[in-house]
């Protein structure tokens, strides 16, 4: 590519991606990825909030059961199924899960890096990489340990993304190729579709966000690029593929109607449970403080505007008389202020602004572009990546966020913004004449260094404190210990008490939440109920549900968890008339208390037996 003085300004001169250039950058990132396992190893996944899920479906479904028919899932079935193989060929163990994930981590960093280094150039790739590393792939912004990429708090989220960019990089190699090698072309357009049906297969908000990206692409292509309509028919090909695939699978092992309500389960889900009702997710979205979240928004907007302004009049007034003094300043200066005043659990939610003004940019840049290979190479991949991170964002709502859910669905609009304000804007401005782009430059790299330092204390300050373990061997992971808590240690006497008090063919259920006693005490739970949160049970039919199935399959043992569920709206299982009152009323009548782990008042396990008056002669 190169810049035209009287029309759009190419991102980058340089070679796309130079083989040698691009090894140095993976052997880097890989090494990145290595020191960042080994200084948290075993320290993801929270051992009672939703990871245990994680490992006991997968386990379960080498067992002989499946999703739907036997566990009620709200999900799409790839993930599950996916970690069910490899606890099939490499053992049941979170060994397993964490060697898998770390590949795939690997996997989806080198997709990153492919993407940015095409669109953009090669440093951007790397940079990308570094950050996706180092924010998100192992990221803990808070105290609890399932948002990252090696023990999530569900794996559809992950593998939507990992689908999701997979889909796109295949969709830009295909624009990029078109003209030259227009059969190689077809054959990535159809990988593009398969993935995408991949995504189809996991969470809504990721098939909704991939496919507005990739059918922008393919609009484009189809008006634009000369891609024949013949050639669209291979994207939705593929993307028919593993949807038919999984509907054929389970239909095979419960009736069709469960098995088409399963494989595209998460959108009947959304219907089913009507998350905006939910005070859960209406917090998630800023609706419960909406007016804060404006005020948030507004404040981000007016301070990302003043530091363009002051990036403007140094570009313009110092730049060109000291422009490495301009560029150290700058950097240090923001810097400072950051580090002083950011405010770091809400400096994302102007992101929705941004991110809607860039799409446009690189929409109107698409439209407007008469060079088919500036289109082809540049603008029409950083509209895909730009929509695809906007559509995710509509998910956080008023209340985008790095942490929480913001692991995933905030992860491609950071990684955009950065590659921009680090490589696009400062080169806009030298095409421009503005200035030298030093000092705008020296801005981005001091935010982005403040960013990630205040992260890496931040987590490591938790991590510090995960000096208990919990399992053994290939399933031991660490939570927090003593003097900080003593949930761990009584978590790690109820996996013993279970493990060796109840006979072996015992079943176990747990409620509200923490299933993963079942797995690390191999027992099975009988009924399809994971969890009783107020939104799974929502989901599942409500109380009366449990009731009936507990009724059906009453379990030998039952162990309460001491789980608050305050975020919900509502009061602790069993004593908020609202929440598990009819349940816990079932459980007193049948049930006895065997053993008490913990303090039930800090934090506790009880553990009661069936009682034999309740069992049928």
């Amino acid at each position: 590519m190169t810049d035209r003085p009287d029309g759009l300004p190419a991102l980058s001169n340089a070679p796309s991606d130079a083989p040698r250039q691009a090894w140095l950058h993976r052997a880097l990132l890989l090494s990145l990825l290595g020191l960042l396992a080994a200084a948290t190893w075993r320290k993801w996944g929270d051992p009672l909030i939703d990871f245990g899920c994680e490992l006991y479906v997968p386990w379960q479904i080498t067992e002989g059961k499946h999703l739907y028919r036997d566990m009620g899932w709200l999900g799409g079935p790839l993930a599950q199924y996916g970690n069910a193989l490899a606890f099939a060929l490499f053992g049941v163990s979170l060994t397993t899960l964490i060697w898998l994930n770390l590949t795939l981590i690997a996997l989806l960093t080198e997709l990153i890096r492919g993407y940015f280094a095409r669109c953009v150039s090669p440093l951007a790739g790397l940079v990308a990489g570094l950050l996706f590393l180092s924010l998100f792939a192992f990221g803990q912004h808070g105290p609890l340990s399932t948002y990252n990429y090696v023990a999530p708090y569900r794996h559809e989220p992950i593998r939507g993304a990992l689908l999701a960019i997979g889909a796109l990089q295949c969709a830009a190699a295909a624009w990029a190729t078109q003209p030259e090698r227009p059969s190689r072309a077809r054959w990535l357009i159809g990988l593009s579709g398969l993935l995408f049906g991949g995504v189809l297969l996991t969470k809504l908000e990721m098939a909704l966000a991939a496919g507005l990206a990739l059918a922008a692409g393919l609009a484009v292509g189809l008006t634009r690029l000369g891609v024949r309509r013949a050639d669209a028919f291979w994207f939705v090909g593929g993307a028919a593929l593993l949807p038919a695939a999984f509907i054929l699978y389970l239909a095979l092992h419960m009736p069709l109607g469960l098995a088409l309500r399963g494989a595209l389960g998460n959108f009947v889900t959304v219907l089913a449970a009507n998350p905006t009702q939910q005070a859960f997710y209406r917090h998630v979205a800023g609706l419960d403080a909406w007016r804060e979240h404006v005020a948030h928004i507004a404040t981000g907007c007016g301070v990302i505007g003043a530091a363009a302004l002051g990036g403007l009049a140094a570009e313009r007034w110092l730049a060109r008389r000291w422009p490495l003094g301009a560029a150290l300043g700058a950097g240090c200066l923001t810097w400072w202020l950051a580090r002083s005043f950011a405010p770091w659990d809400w400096f994302a939610e102007p992101f929705p602004i941004l991110l809607a003004l860039t799409a446009a940019g690189f929409g109107y840049a698409a439209l407007s572009e008469t060079d088919d290979a500036a289109l082809r190479r540049q603008w029409l991949p950083l509209l895909m990546w730009s929509l695809f991170a906007l559509a995710l964002l509509g998910r956080l709502g008023l209340a985008a966020r790095l942490r929480h859910y913001g692991f995933t669905l905030a992860m491609p609009a950071f990684l955009l913004l950065a590659v921009l304000a680090l490589f696009a804007l400062p080169r806009l401005i030298r095409l421009r004449d503005i200035g030298t782009g030093l000092p705008t430059t020296g801005i981005a790299v001091g935010f982005l260094i403040a960013c990630l330092t205040e992260h890496a204390q931040l987590a490591f300050s938790y991590h510090e404190k995960k000096t208990q373990a919990i399992g053994g061997g290939g399933d031991r992971l660490m939570t927090y210990g003593a003097p900080w808590t003593q949930a761990g240690a009584t978590l790690s006497e109820a996996v013993a008490t279970l493990t060796q008090s109840l006979p072996a063919g015992a079943t176990l259920v747990v409620m509200p939440e923490g299933i993963a006693l079942n797995y690390w005490s191999r027992r099975e739970n009988p009924t399809s109920f994971l969890a009783f949160d107020p939104y799974y049970l929502a989901a599942c039919g409500g109380e009366s549900a449990v009731v009936e199935e507990l009724e059906r399959r009453p379990p030998n043992f039952i162990a309460l968890t001491r789980r608050d569920m305050s975020e919900y709206g509502v009061g602790w299982f069993g004593e908020d008339p609202r929440y598990g009152r009819q349940i816990m009323s079932w459980v007193a009548q049948r049930y006895e208390v065997r053993r008490i782990c913990g303090s039930w008042e800090d934090f506790g396990v009880v553990i009661l037996e069936r009682s034999s008056s309740s069992v049928a002669p």
